[in-house]
């Protein structure tokens, strides 16, 4: 247990939960879930805030908006805003965006 305790002083928790994910064949889960936090970043605050509910499975974004007209604006720029979160996670994880 000192050991686990000592190397993982050596890297952050991030780096740690990263490089467990690697190592056991799930990335593809990591960066999903990372997408998932930077929605809002890519959408913006207003949009953001209107999403009631955002999961991703297969590399699919799940969106929920209740409002109508911002749900016809995110589905007008679903390929722009899978653009930018592939570029922040540095992969052409994101294959799809569906808002409901």
């Amino acid at each position: 247990m000192l050991l686990f305790l000592k190397k993982m002083n050596n890297q952050t928790i991030g780096t740690f939960i990263q490089n467990f994910y690697v190592k056991n064949g799930k990335f593809s889960i990591f960066l999903e879930q990372r997408a998932v936090e930077l929605w809002s970043e890519v959408v913006g605050d207003f949009i953001a805030k209107q999403t009631t509910k955002i999961t991703t499975k297969q590399s699919i974004i799940y969106a929920t908006i209740p409002n109508a007209a911002l749900r016809f604006e995110v589905m007008g720029r679903r390929s722009q805003i899978m653009e930018n979160i592939n570029k922040k996670l540095g992969s052409d994880v994101i294959k799809g965006i569906i808002v409901r």
